[in-house]
């Protein structure tokens, strides 16, 4: 019930967003203006934004591939590729993206990854790689693009500003779970203690045991950085032109459209900072939020006229396009997965032969066991 109750109102939020925007952008435009706007755009332009979200899947599949080899568990690029997808589309479809990391440990386990493995993988591809350098393209913002910060509005300067505190939060979270075990337990312990008192229900053992395998994740994983402490840092570097990657699709539409004047640092930097607004948001795949946070953050660099078919193209790019493309891969790896399993099923056994006698011959017929 509290399941349903959740996915409810979780439905409830995307769809009255997703009104709202539809509402904000046939307010300003006829849905005939705005066709014509998408039609003007140059699609040659466009089908560039496809090898940039296809590197970025590569990106993340290049830092599992190398991390899994290092725990010595390796697994074909292409292998990690499918992980990738999995975890795309799983992260889009579920609040906060929190689906795409179990389900990718799924994967990893049906191909012989030990599961301990899967979690401290998507542990160093996440925390160690993901949000640094979220981290570190929020910093290039607001030091690049200061002047667009204060068009963005009170409302996405709120949420920016929660974005970056998580961000902040999880990452000296890491790093104190990864170097300084001993404090982030006795901390960890503390906020168990403070909840068990305001909600007496919940089990306090539990959630410390949760938490001291939790820690024992963070051991070995600073184990791991302790020995190729080089994996990290290619970890990060490839996260940093995943997100790099995503992050340029507002400049592609920008170019499409024949437009000049602002560069592509610039661009990058307002899609790193509407990104980090929404990106914990508990919505799937940030739906309506993201639209929103474009509409009002890019209007300075497309117009009023231009803002809105922007938005839909770029949304399209760098989300629904590459959706569809990860859920036609998950179906196919699932039906090839069926196969190889159907062939590598061992044939039946044969029941020996059994020489029978004349009395066991006519056994059945009289009603007795041959």
């Amino acid at each position: 019930m509290k399941n349903q109750a959740k996915n409810l109102i979780c439905g409830g939020a995307v769809l009255t967003l997703l009104v709202w925007t539809v509402h904000t952008i046939l307010k300003e435009q006829s849905p005939g203006q705005l066709a014509a706007a998408l039609l003007s755009a140059d699609w040659r332009i466009l089908l560039l934004g496809l090898p940039l979200m296809a590197l970025s899947l590569l990106c993340e599949a290049k830092s599992t591939h190398s991390i899994l080899r290092a725990l010595g568990c390796p697994q074909p690029l292409r292998r990690c590729a499918y992980y990738s997808c999995v975890g795309y589309f799983f992260s889009t479809i579920t609040p906060s993206a929190s689906g795409g990391q179990p389900a990718q440990i799924v994967a990893m386990t049906r191909d012989g990854t030990p599961a301990a493995v899967g979690a401290l993988d998507m542990l160093l591809v996440t925390i160690g790689g993901y949000n640094t350098a979220a981290m570190g393209w929020a910093i290039y913002a607001l030091c690049t693009a200061g002047n667009f910060t204060e068009h963005l509005g009170g409302q996405v300067g709120l949420l920016l500003g929660v974005g970056l505190a998580v961000f902040v939060l999880l990452d000296v979270g890491m790093f104190l779970f990864l170097f300084l075990p001993g404090p982030a337990r006795s901390l960890l312990y503390g906020c168990i203690a403070l909840a068990a008192k305001v909600w007496p229900g919940w089990d306090r053992a539990g959630l410390e045991a949760k938490a001291d395998a939790q820690i024992a994740e963070y051991r070995r994983g600073a184990d791991l950085i302790r020995r190729a402490p080089i994996l990290l840092v290619k970890v990060l570097a490839l996260s940093t032109l995943q997100l790099g990657c995503t992050y340029a699709m507002p400049y592609v539409v920008y170019r499409a459209f024949g437009l000049s004047g602002y560069t592509l640092g610039q661009a990058v930097a307002l899609q790193a900072l509407c990104s980090i607004a929404v990106v914990y948001l508990p919505l799937p795949g940030s739906a309506g939020a993201a639209e929103n946070v474009f509409l009002r953050s890019f209007l300075l660099i497309f117009g009023a006229e231009l803002v809105a078919p922007a938005m839909i193209l770029s949304r399209t790019l760098s989300c629904y396009l590459v959706l569809i493309a990860t859920a036609l891969i998950l179906v196919l790896g699932r039906i090839m997965r069926k196969r190889a399993d159907k062939v590598g099923q061992p044939a039946p056994a044969k029941k020996p032969a059994v020489q029978k006698t004349g009395a066991a011959r006519i056994a059945p017929r009289l009603g007795g066991q041959p």
